[in-house]
């Protein structure tokens, strides 16, 4: 499965990547098992996200949660070593998260047409390259009505670049965990 499957045409997309000097199962490894305790700028950036649904006690777990186990989409593919792939729908721009979106599979998601949602894809991808692995993070945003993408864009201007920047700290985290267990 890959994100095709689930948006394939998407009004956002958000890619980052970075070859990672270590073997695709230590590196899928440690994607799995970074904490949010390791990542100060997703606490920081995160944290004012979760701020209301921590309120709501919607949010368990705290800090020693992974980063994969609070993404808020429902896993909807994992092949190990090589890909994870998350797929929903949300209401990200609801303080407290919006509405509870049904459980969909990848079907699902793609054929989902109710109004004021955004189908959400986000796909990790591992690939073997020269000089390790190839990790690469796709997320892909489709909404399902013009009001609801107008909505969705004046609130993506605001978090997409906080967004990518959490990314990116998650691929520096995963590199310096898995090469520092290559060299070891």
């Amino acid at each position: 499965m890959d994100l095709d499957d689930v948006v394939p045409h998407p009004e956002h997309v958000t890619r980052q990547s970075r070859v990672i000097d270590a073997r695709r199962s230590v590196v899928w490894e440690e994607l799995h098992s970074v904490r949010l305790r390791s990542l100060p700028v997703t606490m920081v950036l995160g944290g004012v996200r979760a701020l209301p649904l921590m309120v709501a006690r919607k949010w368990r777990g705290g800090l020693d949660q992974s980063f994969l186990d609070v993404i808020p989409l429902p896993v909807l593919s994992s092949e190990p070593p090589s890909a994870v792939v998350f797929g929903g729908l949300l209401q990200p721009w609801r303080l407290s998260g919006g509405e509870r979106p049904p459980t969909l599979d990848a079907a699902g998601v793609r054929e989902w047409a109710e109004p004021g949602w955004v189908k959400v894809g986000m796909e990790f991808r591992l690939t073997p390259a020269v000089g390790g692995t190839h990790l690469s993070i796709e997320t892909r945003v489709a909404a399902t009505d013009p009001a609801t993408r107008r909505r969705f864009d004046r609130y993506w201007i605001l978090v997409g670049p906080g967004s990518s920047a959490i990314r990116w700290e998650l691929l520096a985290a995963v590199a310096i965990r898995a090469e520092a267990r290559a060299a070891g």
